[in-house]
């Protein structure tokens, strides 16, 4: 299998490196820019098999892979994908074994040839109910079912929508970087690093006066 997987990475990473893309041969300027919508709407459509030529039925499926194997394939697709400007993005952290699984799962996917605008990986088709694609308990629909679902039409006090907006927040950084949320601390949010005058920028390290010459606050 190693042999294989050796293989593999080669020819995705010659996938990589070898991009047809129909505007490369035009130069383009400002004047040709569209919004996002229009270029939704206008961007020539390929499957991504067709485009890329690596075809699902070549990505073993993870249960015959090791974790080194699914590693080492994960990090080679995703920098495929973002070369061709077809990004997969994920808004929580997801074990590796379940991104690969989602990637081979559905990469026989239409894909749009954009320009001006990111492009993004199909996660799973539109009529999948929550929880039910590849993803699993790490779907990213419901995710965000659940994140909106804190917002209700009902009159909020600016107190009570920071509160909300501070525990979404903090729960989103939770499960977008694990272990590590804490380096994303939005103390902009949390009331108790305010400072004197309520100011909400303070990110808790108290203000420093830049006129006071014997600063020393370092030592």
């Amino acid at each position: 299998m190693e042999r294989y997987i050796e293989q593999l990475l080669d020819d995705i990473a010659y996938a990589t490196e070898n991009i047809s893309l129909p505007f490369v041969e035009k130069e383009l300027d400002l004047s040709d820019w569209l919004t996002d919508k229009e270029e939704e709407k206008t961007a020539l459509v390929r499957n991504l098999e067709d485009w890329t030529n690596i075809k699902q039925i070549q990505l073993p499926p993870p249960e015959m892979l090791t974790d080194d194997q699914i590693h080492r394939l994960l990090d080679a697709l995703i920098k495929m994908l973002n070369a061709y400007n077809w990004s997969f993005v994920l808004q929580i952290e997801v074990p590796e074994r379940i991104q690969y699984a989602t990637i081979r799962d559905n990469f026989n996917q239409e894909a749009k040839i954009k320009h001006w605008h990111y492009g993004f990986f199909k996660l799973c088709s539109p009529d999948t109910k929550h929880g039910e694609c590849s993803l699993g308990e790490y779907c990213q629909c419901r995710f965000y079912a659940d994140f909106f679902s804190k917002f209700d039409d009902k009159e909020l006090s600016p107190e009570e929508e920071r509160a909300i907006e501070l525990e979404c927040r903090i729960n989103h950084i939770k499960k977008k970087h694990g272990r590590y949320w804490r380096k994303y601390y939005p103390y902009h949010l949390d009331p108790e690093y305010d400072d004197e005058d309520g100011n909400p920028f303070d990110y808790g390290f108290g203000e420093f006066d830049d006129d006071d010459d014997d600063d020393t606050w370092w030592r």
